[in-house]
C-alpha cells in the first residue's frame, strides 16, 4: 500500500526483523515447494488484517511482503470504530487502520495483482498457486475464516486458496511434539518474539521466523491441507444458479420468483441424474431436528 503513515509503520523492519545467515541456510534440505506464503488473518466477526510475508523455501529469505487493513462489510460503522479501538488502539495503529482499510474484494484483486506479479498465480479457473503455498498457523485461517468472509463479501472462494500448509502440523511431525500454537513454538525453540502479539503483520513476522528456523533444522515443509473442489458448499441459490449457468428470472428477494429459481436448480439437477430424498426431519416430542445426511451445509 502507498500510503506514507502504513508503509513508515509497517513495512521498513521486515528484511530486519528476518535475517539468514549462511550456516543456517547451507542446512535447508530440498524442498518441494519455491516460496512460502506466511499468512497469519486478524479479526474474529469479519477480517480486519491481511498480512502475507513471501520467503524463498531454499534459502529462507524474505523477497517481499503484502498488507492491507481489510474494512468489515457486514457491520455499522459504530460496531467498527467500537471493534477497531478495542482491537487495535493498544498498538496505537487505530488511526492508520481507518485510514488504510478497504474492503475485502478490493484486498483480493489487489492480492491477485501481487502474487501474478511474483509468477506465482494465473487467473484461470480452478489455477493454484505456481510452486507456492501458504503457511499458516492452524488450519483456522484458510479452513474457516476466508471461506467465511467470502460468503459475507460475496465473493467466490479462490482458487489459490484451496490448499496450505499448517505448521502445527508440521512442527508436531517433526519435533515430535504438540505446540498450541505461535507462541508455544517460539518459546520451545528459543526465538525471540519481535512487534506485537495479535498485530497481523507482527505475528506474521514471528511465524516466518518460526519456518526459518524449522528449515534451519532440516524440516520438509509441504501442503497439509487440500479443499476439494467438488466439496465446496453452495452459499445459496444465487451461487447454484451461477455455478450451473443457469439465467435468472424474476427479482431476487421477490419470494414466488425466487421459489421459481429454486425451481428451476431442482429441475436441473434432476436432469443431471441426482436422486433428491428427505435430508432433515423434526422428532414429534422435541424441538430437535435431525439431519440424515453427513455430508452437509452446517
Amino acid at each position: 500500500m502507498d500510503d506514507v503513515s502504513h508503509l513508515e509503520k509497517f513495512n521498513h523492519s521486515l528484511l530486519l526483523d528476518l535475517p539468514v545467515s549462511a550456516s543456517a541456510a547451507e542446512k535447508v534440505k530440498p524442498q518441494k515447494l519455491d516460496y512460502f506464503l506466511v499468512l497469519d488473518l486478524e479479526g474474529k466477526v469479519e477480517i480486519l488484517e491481511f498480512p502475507v510475508v513471501m520467503i524463498d523455501a531454499h534459502s529462507m529469505e524474505f523477497i517481499d511482503s503484502f498488507h492491507r487493513f481489510v474494512r468489515p462489510t457486514a457491520m455499522s460503522e459504530q460496531r467498527i470504530g467500537e471493534y477497531i479501538e478495542g482491537k487495535y488502539g493498544k498498538f496505537g495503529v487505530d488511526r492508520v487502520w481507518h485510514d488504510t482499510a478497504i474492503p475485502f474484494g478490493e484486498v483480493l484483486r489487489e492480492f491477485e495483482d501481487w502474487i501474478g506479479g511474483h509468477k506465482l498465480w494465473k487467473q484461470k479457473q480452478g489455477e493454484s498457486l505456481n510452486s507456492a503455498a501458504f503457511i499458516t498457523c492452524g488450519n483456522w485461517d484458510l479452513k474457516t475464516k476466508v471461506p467465511e468472509q467470502c460468503k459475507v463479501s460475496k465473493i467466490k472462494l479462490p482458487s489459490y486458496f484451496m490448499e496450505w500448509i499448517n505448521l502445527k502440523d508440521i512442527y508436531l511431525n517433526f519435533y515430535n511434539r504438540r505446540a498450541t500454537g505461535m507462541m508455544t513454538m517460539m518459546r520451545e525453540l528459543q526465538i525471540p518474539i519481535v512487534g506485537s502479539h495479535h498485530l497481523g503483520i507482527d505475528d506474521t513476522k514471528n511465524i516466518t521466523r518460526v519456518v526459518q528456523r524449522m528449515l534451519a533444522d532440516g524440516a520438509v515443509i509441504q501442503i497439509t491441507a487440500r479443499r476439494h473442489p467438488d466439496t465446496s458448499e453452495a452459499t445459496g441459490m444465487m451461487t447454484m444458479m451461477r455455478e450451473l449457468q443457469i439465467p435468472i428470472v424474476g427479482s431476487h428477494h421477490l419470494g414466488i420468483d425466487d421459489t421459481k429459481k429454486i425451481t428451476r436448480v431442482v429441475q436441473r439437477m434432476l436432469a443431471d441424474g441426482a436422486v433428491i430424498q428427505i435430508t432433515a426431519r423434526r422428532h414429534r416430542d422435541t424441538s430437535e431436528v435431525k439431519f440424515l445426511f453427513k455430508n452437509r451445509i452446517r
